[in-house]
């Protein structure tokens, strides 16, 4: 085994790596999802796949997921040997007969054929590609109303800071609960305030949390990686009493100015999961739509616990709250 093989050092030599590939990213992952199983492995003997598995229905039907949770995964380099090293990491992940998820990796995007029996999903992502100047996003990406709206923005009081304290990740994560009554209830999957706590302490200098503030009071904040010249958008949650202060608006400006001024070359917001608002949002600031697959298969054992459970509750559906 080589010295440093897959080591974040050694990926780090990869433009197409990702924090998600990381070992960092896989101990946070393990911290803040002490369910899941850290299976991340070499594929061909040169490349690295992330990769955790969770084991459910008493344990006879595992899920694998690269990278947890519904994040880029992958193989990294993904071209070695004179090939491309997805379609041989779906052939081995098929051939082990367990669930998995894999999305693809935006910044190795030429696509692949997929192994019989898996199913495709086409996703999109929002990438920047960074100027070398901040002038050169002020002036060239952002419109007229942009920037005055910044600095009315500006003038109202409203600060950007970055932050990182267990009592500003706690009040920022109240946000991102209160915002489900507005969405529409409560999602199926909630990330956990450990996934934050854990990214912050974890990731060190490659997670920073920008704190926006008014009058002394925190009107939202965002989660946002920076690691191998990449920039990511992880998560931003606001107070939905503070929103005619758009502190998202002054965020994304601080953290393209940041980013430029440190010498990244993308800013890339993340899949929106369909949202035609959030969507335009991040055109707004620069975005370009980026196309990204997911490559989905289940296992026999998976689909009859699935029809069982379905099954189940049809025969006996679970029980409404009262009232």
């Amino acid at each position: 085994m080589r010295p440093g093989w897959m080591s974040d050092e050694w990926l780090a030599g990869f433009p197409e790596a990702t924090f998600y590939h990381t070992r960092a990213w896989a101990a946070i992952v393990g911290e803040a999802f002490p369910g899941l199983r850290d299976e991340s492995r070499a594929v061909s003997g040169s490349s690295v796949l992330p990769l955790f598995g969770r084991r459910r229905a008493m344990g006879l039907v595992t899920t694998r997921q690269s990278s947890f949770p519904f994040l880029y995964g992958g193989p990294v380099p993904r071209f070695a040997g004179g090939g491309d090293l997805l379609p041989v990491a779906l052939r081995e992940l098929r051939r082990e007969g367990d669930a998995f998820e894999l999305i693809a990796n935006p910044f190795a995007p030429q696509e692949c054929e997929a192994p019989s029996g898996i199913e495709v999903q086409q996703d999109w992502t929002h990438i920047l590609r960074l100027p070398t100047e901040f002038h050169g996003y002020w002036d060239g990406v952002l419109e007229t109303a942009q920037r005055n709206d910044v600095r009315r923005i500006t003038k109202k009081g409203l600060t950007i800071r970055t932050g990182g304290s267990d009592e500003e990740i706690l009040e920022i994560y109240r946000l991102y609960l209160a915002s489900f009554e507005r969405w529409g209830g409560r999602p199926a999957f909630v990330y956990p305030q450990a996934l934050y706590t854990a990214m912050l302490r974890l990731g060190k200098d490659a997670v920073r949390l920008y704190v926006a503030e008014h009058e002394g009071r925190i009107a939202g904040g965002a989660f946002v990686v920076r690691w191998n010249r990449h920039v990511h958008y992880h998560a931003g949650y606001f107070d939905h009493e503070a929103r005619s202060l758009r502190p998202n608006v002054l965020i994304q400006v601080r953290i393209v100015e940041d980013a430029i001024r440190d010498g990244y070359v993308d800013y890339d917001l993340l899949p929106s999961g369909g949202n035609a608002g959030v969507e335009r949002f991040k055109e707004s600031f620069g975005g370009v739509r980026t196309p990204i697959r997911r490559y989905r298969w289940l296992s026999p054992a998976h689909r009859l616990a699935r029809g069982l459970l379905r099954e189940r509750e049809r025969v006996d559906p679970p029980a409404l709250d009262a009232g």
